[in-house]
């Protein structure tokens, strides 16, 4: 593969949620890593199971790059559409490394390990895309600040299409 990064993407999203969802969810899961993919955009995320299966899915529908932080040793515990598998064997301290690894977040769903990334995300001034039309955490805490040290929100988004359009105002791609 002969690519120029800043050519050829228009940078890395860190893609945060739930390993356990449902139906509905998977689907807009799939839909926005297509879209990420379509806009050219890299996908990181914790490379397990549902969020993170659902958007790299989606991605590799559109012949798009994965990178999955996975918890453990052994890469063979990444899901199947991981292209880059990084061996984090920390528990949820792989969680700031998963964020650190985008230029914006995009939250969908999720529990505590998620919340905990909205948290880093925000801690390290990364902006934040919380899709609010599925149950978790991104519902809960769209359109909020978690705190007076930025002066930008969370923001909350409805749809797939929404959160490309909301990650292009953000990062000023195209």
């Amino acid at each position: 593969m002969n690519f120029n990064f800043k050519k050829d993407f228009n940078g890395v999203i860190s893609v945060i949620g739930a390993s356990e969802i449902d139906k509905e969810t998977e689907k807009k899961t799939f839909e926005i890593g297509k879209l990420l993919a379509q806009n050219r955009y890299i996908v990181a995320c914790g490379g397990l199971s549902g969020v993170m299966k659902a958007v790299c899915k989606g991605v590799k529908s559109e012949n798009g790059l994965t990178i999955g932080i996975i918890p453990f040793v052994e890469k063979s515990a990444a899901n199947k559409y991981v292209d880059i598998i990084i061996p984090c064997p920390f528990s949820q301290a792989r969680n700031i490394i998963v964020v650190l690894s985008g230029d914006a977040c995009v939250a969908i769903s999720g529990k505590a390990g998620t919340l905990s990334e909205i948290c880093f995300a925000w801690i390290y001034q990364k902006p934040i895309v919380a899709l609010s039309s599925v149950r978790g955490w991104s519902s809960k805490i769209a359109n909020q600040k978690l705190d007076d040290r930025r002066l930008d929100k969370i923001y909350g988004v409805e749809t797939p299409q929404e959160v490309i359009s909301k990650l292009k105002e953000l990062l000023k791609t195209q």
